[in-house]
């Protein structure tokens, strides 16, 4: 009997030490702390995007790369939250829809070029993202709807950008 007390006690040493570092990880942050949930921003601000493509965007882009992020009840564990809050920040800086009308027009025709062919060339969205999310998948068509309105606002603001000078 006192062996058994003994193998039960350290079982629950080990297990109340393991909830203790995966709650202690989860309050560290080493990207910051993860955000609330979406703030809802308009995105593509003082760009000329139809509806239907700006759905697409939004279901397949705005969760990385946009302020509209929607954070799932998994994001806040570690080390899950870590992954997650460094991949956000990271798709931020290559491009945040949300701050589009702060981006200069070169850079708005640069993000324009890449996007589409990030989109064409299906590295966008990547494939591990679409392991949790099948709802960003894209079809070709939805593939070639994004491209074609890419290369309709580059030319459109080339347009402009150059009516201007």
């Amino acid at each position: 009997m006192n062996k058994q007390t003994s193998m039960l006690k350290k079982l629950f040493i080990a297990v109340g030490a393991a909830a203790i570092a995966g709650l202690g990880g989860s309050l560290i942050h080493p990207f910051g702390t993860t955000a609330v949930s979406g703030e809802d921003r308009a995105i593509f601000r003082e760009a000329r995007i139809d509806q239907e493509t700006l759905a697409l965007v939004q279901r397949a882009c705005q969760n990385c790369h946009s302020q509209n992020t929607k954070w799932p009840s998994y994001s806040h564990i570690a080390p899950v939250s870590w992954l997650l809050t460094h991949d956000v920040q990271q798709a931020r800086s290559h491009m945040n829809v949300s701050h589009w009308q702060d981006y200069s027009t070169d850079d708005r025709v640069r993000l324009l070029s890449a996007i589409g062919s990030a989109t064409r060339n299906r590295e966008m969205p990547p494939q591990r993202y679409l392991l949790l999310h099948p709802e960003a998948r894209l079809s070709d068509g939805e593939r070639q709807q994004i491209y074609g309105w890419t290369r309709n606002e580059r030319r459109r603001i080339g347009v402009r950008q150059s009516s201007v000078q």
